[in-house]
């Protein structure tokens, strides 16, 4: 947002609190209060350029810009938006630079126009939401003074952040010898495993395109890699197109903590395979050892149900090299370069279907 230079205000409604007095003689009486009178004078010593406009003409308008010291006036502005553009041209402002306060139906395409619109807290419904905020105060009970502050507020530079201590050069450099350890680790990864992984796109591709379903699962940062998985088959990875069955076996909580409550939580994958799978499914198991109890009881019962299986795992494999029909074994020890390896995998073979799709 601009920096605002221009102060409008509405009279009825904001300077006043919208009501009227007549007198026998057909005066009108209008009320303001001193908090609001203070503020038009402040906001002027703030170097703010401050105007009034008003739909109707009248002596008393003519008189509260006297008694306010306000050079611009003007009235009988039925239309409240040209007139705002024409106000603000006059002063030698854009839009943008504008804070309207007002209060009325008819100020509604006004206050959505300038840079700031400002709708006192008894303004009508539209004024309200074409308005960039709603005030506290009333019109006529220190909305103009809350305006004023709220402008000082957004007027004030705010103090500049100390500036950063320069970080560790021992951290630095752990950082720069993780990422060496991380790029290292996908170097391996594609130069052993990339026609294992070109051969696991290949069985799901034949799964999903024959009205298989992927099924995966794995604990903790596995369970988010088995989220993600499925989420690039249900959504999009690259590619628009065409929604793919994937279902992660990690996101029903209530399935999850009632499998383990009575089952014991090496069922928690099993159950569901065995409610969930048929035999042209495709299972991707995640595991960054291998050796997770929950994984390898849901492997066998892939195996039970004739469900085809792919690992995707680390270090030597654990007990589930043995278990699987294609195992996607990361030539690494360290778990976090396992995971890194396997959100690669993960892409790789998301890319690798999404290419065999022809059309949307």
């Amino acid at each position: 947002m601009k920096p605002i230079k221009a102060l409008i205000l509405d009279v009825d409604g904001v300077l006043t609190d919208g009501s009227v007095t007549f007198s026998e003689s057909g005066g009108e009486t209008k009320s303001l209060t001193y908090q609001d009178i203070d503020a038009v004078f402040e906001a002027r010593r703030r170097g703010l350029l401050v105007a009034l406009l008003s739909a109707e003409s009248s002596p008393w308008l003519d008189f509260v810009g006297r008694r306010l010291e306000i050079s611009t006036v003007v009235g009988g502005a039925k239309e409240k938006r040209p007139a705002i553009e024409k106000l603000a041209r006059e002063l030698s402002v854009s839009l943008e630079e504008v804070c309207y306060v007002a209060d009325g139906d008819r100020d509604a395409p006004a206050l959505a126009a300038v840079g700031l619109g400002l709708a006192p807290a008894n303004a009508t419904p539209a004024a309200r939401k074409a308005a960039r905020q709603v005030l506290k105060a009333a019109g006529g009970r220190g909305a103009v003074r809350e305006a004023l502050e709220l402008l000082t507020a957004l007027r004030t530079p705010k103090p500049a952040s100390p500036p950063l201590p320069p970080a560790p050069e021992a951290d630095i450099s752990r950082v720069r010898e993780w990422a060496q350890s991380s790029i290292d680790a996908l170097k391996a990864t594609a130069e052993h495993l990339a026609p294992r992984i070109a051969e696991s796109a290949r069985v799901i591709w034949d799964c999903v395109n024959n009205g298989g379903t992927l099924l995966i699962f794995g604990n903790g940062g596995s369970a988010a890699d088995a989220q993600h998985f499925s989420a690039e088959f249900v959504g999009r990875f690259e590619k628009d197109r065409r929604a793919l069955p994937a279902l992660a076996l990690t996101t029903d909580s209530s399935a999850l903590t009632a499998l383990g409550n009575d089952y014991g939580e090496e069922t928690i994958f099993s159950r569901q395979v065995e409610a969930l799978a048929r035999p042209r499914d495709v299972a991707v198991a995640i595991s960054t050892s291998g050796n997770s109890p929950n994984i390898l009881r849901a492997l066998e019962a892939c195996r039970v149900l004739g469900v085809k299986t792919i690992g995707m795992t680390g270090r030597d494999g654990g007990k589930m090299a043995d278990r699987v029909d294609l195992c996607l074994i990361v030539p690494a020890t360290a778990t976090a370069r396992i995971q890194e390896a396997h959100a690669f995998i993960i892409h790789a073979i998301c890319g690798l279907v999404e290419s065999r799709i022809q059309g949307p």
